[in-house]
């Protein structure tokens, strides 16, 4: 029992020995640090008190002592680097300078965005600059800034381009028939003489009919195709009926008014359509071409009319033949007899041969010969004039008061000015204003027939007589406040007698410069004869009524007239407040609705019908007034700057006192560059001469259209 117990004791004493000794051992030797974990999830105290819930407080801390694993990849700041979109490097617009053709505004204004963004960043990585951040255009102010200078970057490359491409169309078209017809002094300047010739039958003609008074009842005034009566007048409507002339916006929806229905009888005379010209063929060799086959007699010869070159068609033209009138004639076949059941003779009467016909025959399939430029084959027809010629509508600003008044200036001086040129002793004029007074003085000028009604009232009371007012069983009205601003609204649509003279002149000019001289006035397009121009404006213009002319409308008509910029809608805090009433705008001005809407619609068109206008007196003003024409503009240059610019390339300076001729042929010095312009002027003229036919012909030769 002691032995159990002493070794029992002694077992215990042991352990405790081992214990204090391995203890001991521990706190002599140095301890190593251990690394703390990448990441540690520690405890964050969540603000609530769990007292009462052993079990959750215990949980919570064993999820405590949990190391969660660090994160693979760690995203550290890197000074230089961006975290916004790789800048861009290379526009992926062409340059619309590279193109072939004319880019509209909306592709250049994306493409000069572009092309600033890519000049900021080169710009920033050059001078290492951080850039600013880019600033959202929301501003109306920033948005107005920008399409300024995308505009003025537009205007810039569109007259660089027009420049280029009249320079090109020049240099490839110069040497073609057509084009020296136009441009070529000694080409155009014998082809003017014959056209004068020509165009007096014209005059003799138009003068015959306008003292016969086939030109009494003509106007301009077109009728809405909907209030026609197809006669020439207007449908009755009825009381309270409203019209449909504001609906009136497509170019064809007119139809003319009673007498002004009438076609130049030139149209009609017999002639021959040339199916195709190309660009070599001359028009003396086809003129001489046309005597020889059918003679210049009684269903002869009498004029070439040649039309535009057709860029669609490699530059070919079409030409017309115009004879003269000559009786139909009866051709005389053998026929063979035939008989009918009974055994007669059937005896069929031959069909009348026309001038056209006869004259085709003597001309068609024949060979216009040329041994320098080489043969070519006419091809022909007999021509057919269109039987009803459509009339185009004219914008409304055309119908207010103060264009009617301008047009008849620009008109006059248009007159004036092919009068004067031709070297005609014609007095359009003096003529048309002199037939428009005996018009005036028979009472003769009316209203047009879509004017309002005139309702009599108390001017035409007194007027009339107040007896003879009773008598018609009018009711007198005693409010005349109420109905003079009756009178005043109804007065502002209502042409007056001076407005009535006018208007009639005007139409009557524009009718003579189209049978005269084969000119449209509103298209500004010039002819040799009525067939081209009816090929390019078929039957003339009309004039929208009147009453279609919007108040904004004739602030825009008034401000064309005046030479005045376009009188745009200037939005004031009433509209403002109207639009933020209907939901149109928001506090802060900006649109919430479509901005295609009907206001904006209408302004944009009112905007391109002044633009139209605008450029119709531009076209105008390069007839009427040549030298003062920009043509830089056009895409031309100045002859004498062309000039210098092309003797610059034949000339050589090899020192400071020696400039060499680079003249065709010629190889000589000179000390000072004045005596080799000498020596150009005296010893190569004919070289010079060609160098200026060359640069001569304006780079506006050019059509964009």
């Amino acid at each position: 029992m002691v032995s159990g117990t002493f070794s029992l004791y002694s077992y215990l004493l042991i352990i405790s020995l081992h214990s204090y000794v391995s203890g001991a051992d521990r706190s002599r030797r140095p301890r190593d640090r251990s690394r703390s974990p990448l990441a540690v999830d520690r405890y964050e105290p969540s603000g609530r008190q769990d007292y009462g819930r052993p079990r959750e407080r215990e949980r919570d801390r064993g999820d405590a002592r949990r190391v969660s694993p660090g994160p693979v990849n760690i995203d550290r700041y890197v000074p230089g680097q961006d975290s916004g979109p790789p800048p861009i490097t290379v526009n992926p617009l062409a340059d619309p300078a590279s193109l072939p053709f004319q880019v509209g505004f909306s592709y250049f204004g994306e493409w000069w965005r572009t092309n600033e963004k890519i000049k900021d960043e080169r710009e920033r990585a050059r001078s290492g600059k951080r850039g600013e951040p880019l600033r959202p255009r929301d501003s109306q102010e920033d948005r107005e800034k920008e399409k300024a200078k995308i505009q003025v970057a537009y205007d810039a490359y569109k007259e660089e381009l027009q420049a280029k491409m009249a320079r090109t169309f020049v240099s490839e078209h110069k040497n073609e028939q057509w084009f020296q017809e136009r441009y070529f002094a000694e080409v155009r300047e014998p082809l003017h003489a014959q056209l004068n010739e020509f165009r007096r039958g014209n005059y003799s003609q138009w003068e015959q009919d306008l003292e016969s008074g086939t030109f009494d009842e003509y106007s301009l005034e077109g009728i809405p195709k909907s209030e026609s009566n197809g006669a020439g007048g207007v449908i009755e409507k009825e009381e309270g009926e409203t019209t449909a002339a504001n609906e009136v916006l497509g170019v064809g929806d007119l139809v003319p008014s009673r007498g002004s229905d009438i076609r130049d009888e030139n149209a009609f005379q017999p002639t021959l359509l040339i199916k195709t010209i190309a660009p070599h063929v001359s028009r003396q060799n086809l003129e001489a071409f046309c005597k020889e086959n059918l003679g210049e007699d009684e269903g002869g010869f009498k004029w070439l009319s040649l039309s535009d070159p057709n860029p669609s068609k490699r530059y070919h033209r079409i030409g017309w033949v115009m004879l003269h009138p000559a009786p139909e004639t009866v051709p005389i076949v053998d026929r063979p007899e035939l008989k009918d059941e009974d055994g007669d003779i059937q005896i069929t009467p031959p069909i009348p041969q026309s001038t056209a016909e006869k004259a085709l025959e003597a001309v068609n399939g024949k060979v216009v010969k040329d041994e320098v430029r080489g043969d070519f084959t006419c091809h022909v027809g007999v021509h057919v004039p269109p039987s009803q010629p459509r009339k185009k509508a004219l914008w409304d600003l055309f119908s207010a008061p103060e264009r009617i008044e301008k047009d008849l200036e620009l008109a006059q001086r248009l007159v004036q000015k092919y009068e004067e040129d031709f070297g005609s002793d014609f007095n359009a004029v003096m003529k048309i204003e002199e037939k428009v007074e005996e018009l005036k003085l028979q009472g003769r000028l009316l209203p047009p027939v879509t004017a309002p009604i005139v309702k009599k009232t108390k001017k035409a009371r007194d007027f009339l007589g107040l007896d003879e007012a009773m008598d018609e069983g009018e009711e007198i009205e005693e409010d005349d406040e109420e109905e003079e601003e009756e009178e005043g609204a109804l007065d502002e649509e209502i042409d007056d007698e001076e407005l009535l003279v006018k208007k009639k002149q005007l139409d009557l000019m524009v009718e003579y410069l189209r049978r005269v001289f084969n000119f449209c006035f509103f298209c500004v397009f010039e002819s040799d004869s009525i067939h081209e121009l009816t090929r390019k404006c078929p039957g003339g213009h009309l004039r929208r009524p009147r009453n279609t002319l919007s108040t904004s409308g004739k602030a825009a008509a008034r401000a064309s007239a005046l030479g005045e910029p376009f009188p745009g809608k200037k939005r004031t805090g009433t509209d403002l407040t109207d639009d933020m009433e209907s939901g149109g705008l928001s506090p802060e001005g900006e649109r919430k609705f479509n901005r295609n809407n009907m206001a904006s619609k209408a302004e944009q068109q009112l905007q391109r019908a002044f633009n139209w206008v605008k450029t119709f007196e531009e076209k105008l003003m390069q007839i009427l007034e040549p030298d003062s024409v920009d043509v830089r503009k056009l895409g031309g240059r100045p002859t004498d700057e062309a000039l210098r610019e092309e003797l610059v390339k034949y000339v050589k300076q090899e020192d400071e006192h020696k400039f060499r001729c680079r003249v065709p042929e010629c190889q000589k010095l000179f000390k000072e560059e004045h005596f080799w312009k000498k020596h150009v002027d005296k010893r190569h003229p004919e070289w010079l001469e060609g160098l200026k036919r060359d640069v001569s012909p304006p780079a506006v030769a050019y059509d964009q259209d």
